[in-house]
Order: C-alpha cells, then sequence, then structure tokens
C-alpha cells in the first residue's frame, strides 16, 4: 500500500448512479479480504464478493450494463481499499556521515538547498535556524533555541538531539521534518498550528524504526490537517493534543511501537491508528474527548490506577473508539511478551496447562482454546502472541463475570508454538501453548 494515501478507514461506502438507479453499497473487514457490494438496479438486486445468507433476485438489467457496473465496482473498491487502509509515512534513505562533510556551526542560518553535519564532540548550540535545509546529527547536540521555518533534521542511529523552542516553544511552519534513527529530546512546547502546512509541504516528526527514542516534556499540539507523529519506536509526551484542525490518521503508530503520556486531549474522529499491528498507548494522568480516539482495534490503551476521563465536548469520557483498554494497568511493558524462561524447543505435549488455579485446554489446540479460573482467581488481562512476539489476541477481563474465556483464534494461523500471557495485579505468567498442523 501506498505510504502517502490517507490514514482513515471508512467502514461504509455508499454511492449512486441514476439512469438506471443503481446503489453501491459496501461492507469490509480491517484487511479488505472480505466485502460484500450490493448493485440495486430498478428491475432487481445482485451481490458480488461474499455470498449473502439468504436468496437473492435475477437481475433483469441489461448486459452491457450489468458488465459496466461491475467493471466500475471493481474499481471503485480496489481505490477505497487502497486509500483506507494505508500504512504509516515512511522515512527517506537514511544520509550518510562520514565525518568529512560540512559541518554546521552555532547560530548558524540553514536555507534552502544547504546540508550540513555535526559529527563533533558533544556540543550546545545556543540557538539554529532552518529555513530549508537539512541538518545531519551523527553524535550528540543540543541546540536551546531551534528555529524551523520549514526543513529537515536527521538523527542518525547511535546519535542524540536535544532542542527548545525558547519561550515561545517551537512551531513548525510547513515542510518541517525530523526523522528520528536514534534518540530525540524536546524540551518546549512544539506545535503543528495554523495553515502553514499543505499536502506539498507537510509537518512530520517521526520515530522511524523499532529503536528510535523520543522524549517531549511538554505539549505536542497537532492542530493542522497536513501535520502528522509517526512512532516506530518508543515515544514519551507530557501530552499529545490532537486539536480541532487535525485529521484521521495524525498520529500513526508502528507495529509494537510504545508512546507514553500523561494527558491526552483528542478532539477529531480517529486520530490515533494502528494500521501495521499491535501498538500500545500508555495514560497515566487525563484523557479528554471530543470525539474517539480510534477505530483501529490494533491500538492496546493502557490506563494507570490514577488515570480520570472526562469530556471535551459531546462524546462521553473515554471515548476510546474500537481500541482495546485495559485498566489499572501500569505500563506498555504489560502488552508485551516478556522472555519465556525453560523454553524447551523438545517436544511439549500435556494436554492441560496448569497455573495459578488456572487451566488452559485443549493443548495442542486446533482453533479454540479456552482459558478458566477459579472464583477470585481471575486475570487482569489474556494475550497470546507468535514465537516472534507478534499479538494474535488480546482481552482485558476487567469487566468478564465468567470462569471460562473461550478463544476462537483465526484458522489461517500457521500451527507452531504460541505463548499465553495471562496478566495478575502485581504478577505476569507465560505458558506456551501448540497449534497442531491439520
Amino acid at each position: 500500500m501506498s505510504s502517502k494515501s490517507g490514514w482513515g478507514s471508512r467502514p461504509y461506502v455508499g454511492l449512486s448512479l441514476s439512469k438506471p438507479h443503481y446503489s453501491i453499497y459496501s461492507t469490509r473487514t480491517p484487511n479488505c479480504s472480505a466485502y460484500t457490494v450490493l448493485l440495486s438496479g430498478t428491475r432487481g438486486k445482485r451481490y458480488f464478493g461474499r455470498e449473502p445468507d439468504y436468496p437473492v433476485e435475477n437481475p433483469q438489467t441489461p448486459q452491457p450494463m450489468r458488465a459496466l457496473a461491475m467493471l466500475f465496482i471493481l474499481a471503485f473498491l480496489q481505490l477505497v481499499c487502497h486509500s483506507s487502509f494505508s500504512q504509516c509515512k515512511t522515512a527517506p534513505p537514511l544520509e550518510a556521515c562520514l565525518g568529512t562533510e560540512a559541518t554546521v556551526s552555532d547560530n548558524e542560518i540553514l536555507l534552502n538547498g544547504t546540508k550540513k553535519w555535526y559529527y563533533g564532540p558533544t556540543a550546545t548550540f545556543s540557538q539554529l535556524t532552518m529555513r530549508g535545509g537539512t541538518l545531519i546529527v551523527c553524535t550528540d547536540l543540543t541546540i536551546n533555541v531551534l528555529n524551523i521555518d520549514s526543513g529537515t533534521i536527521v538523527i542518525r542511529p547511535g546519535a542524540k538531539l536535544t532542542a527548545g523552542g525558547g519561550g515561545g516553544g517551537m512551531i513548525w511552519r510547513g515542510g518541517c521534518a525530523i526523522y528520528n534513527h536514534g534518540r530525540l529530546e524536546i524540551t518546549s512546547n512544539l506545535s503543528f498550528e495554523g495553515p502553514y502546512a499543505t499536502a506539498a509541504r507537510p509537518n512530520i516528526l517521526m520515530n522511524v524504526t523499532t529503536t528510535s527514542s523520543s522524549r517531549a516534556f511538554n505539549y505536542l499540539v497537532i492542530n493542522n490537517p497536513f501535520s502528522f507523529f509517526v512512532n516506530n519506536g518508543l515515544a514519551e509526551v507530557h501530552g499529545i493534543i490532537t486539536d480541532n484542525n487535525a485529521v484521521a490518521g495524525s498520529v500513526c503508530l508502528g507495529h509494537t511501537s510504545q508512546l507514553k503520556q500523561t494527558v491526552l486531549i483528542n478532539k477529531v474522529k480517529d486520530t490515533y491508528v494502528a494500521p501495521d499491528g499491535y501498538a500500545c498507548v500508555s495514560v497515566y494522568q487525563l484523557s479528554q474527548f471530543a470525539d474517539t480516539l480510534t477505530d483501529h482495534p490494533y491500538v492496546l490503551v493502557c490506563l494507570s490506577a490514577s488515570h480520570s476521563s472526562v469530556t471535551g465536548g459531546s462524546n462521553k469520557p473515554n471515548a476510546w473508539g474500537a481500541a482495546n483498554v485495559f485498566q489499572n494497568c501500569n505500563s506498555c511493558a504489560e502488552m508485551t511478551l516478556l522472555p519465556v524462561q525453560n523454553a524447551s524447543t523438545k517436544p511439549y505435549t500435556p494436554p492441560v496447562v496448569q497455573a495459578a488455579n488456572l487451566t488452559i485446554y485443549p493443548n495442542p489446540f486446533a482453533d479454540i482454546v479456552r482459558i478458566s479460573w477459579e472464583n477470585g482467581k481471575k486475570p487482569r488481562s489474556v494475550m497470546i502472541c507468535e514465537s516472534t512476539g507478534r499479538i494474535v489476541y488480546c482481552r482485558d477481563l476487567e469487566q468478564e463475570r465468567a470462569g471460562v474465556l473461550t478463544v476462537s483464534l483465526a484458522t489461517t494461523l500457521a500451527a507452531g508454538n504460541y505463548f499465553v500471557k495471562i496478566t495478575y495485579p502485581g504478577a505476569v505468567i507465560v505458558r506456551k501453548i501448540i497449534k497442531a498442523a491439520r
């Protein structure tokens, strides 16, 4: 999928044609692999894609018109699926650092077309101004006041940039980007405000890889439809405000990424997306909603025991949308598969696994696993992962009343070893289960 398309997911699509009248409606699963299309004409109905569970009328529409309509439908669905579930934006190729390139100096202004490097010993600049130029950080650099009217900063692996915006904070004015492959710290507010950014000149703040890390000691404010925060690694920020002029997909989360916030304020529908796999968002203190946070179930929300939520508009508190929410969650680490001790590679065939008054059966399993517990011994959450750590199932059990959980896993999962992570207050248990070959 293109990385330049929109992020938002549209669960429903409608289109009307006339003379003769046709209506096209589409419903899709999150991977666009299954859909139902209803073509309603003046003389009948026809379903394409997944067959309905009830009979339909035979259409009387002339063959050329039906063929043309079918071609249009297929092209339309391809466009919809392509644009609705795009991946996060990606970074340009990483710039090299040989130690022989032109070096940047304190108080310099990097104009459009200018490219400078910093590869010297750890240093502190009082000020640097970006006006269309490019800076590649190869070692450790602190910039007390970083003015970015436009331009690009690349932080290489192993390097660190610490930057502030002075008393007024840091305001990006379109065509600004930081691609962080190493470590980034922002000591002031960072705002993507006003009409400055455009489709041709977006603002992009990105943790590029799973080992990238960033900290923002104040607020990150996204208030422009062409401004994006992409996190593929670890991001810690006092608070992210997706303001009224943000768009769906403003915050794009890569698979296994972690986003830690003290405060989360969301004013636009579905600003958070996780198109590639599970990602964790933890909120320690406060969340405020004027609209739902996400329509992506891959977003895992970890709420601390001290968290509270309030309304910021028409939506109720805790408007997390399709996210999987975990209450009384200490950190995103509770949603990460911990190292498994004594995970032998020898054949493992016991029919039942028992631990802490917990029973997991059958084992090996086909597609369904049941997890039961004694009264008063209910776990906090259950997660099932592949041996690579990829999550294939997660469930918060805070509201679960029954003493058994039935888990139906996808029939397409490969045979082999899987791990069940069971979280209790103050304890985590990991057990291995096996999916049998068919």
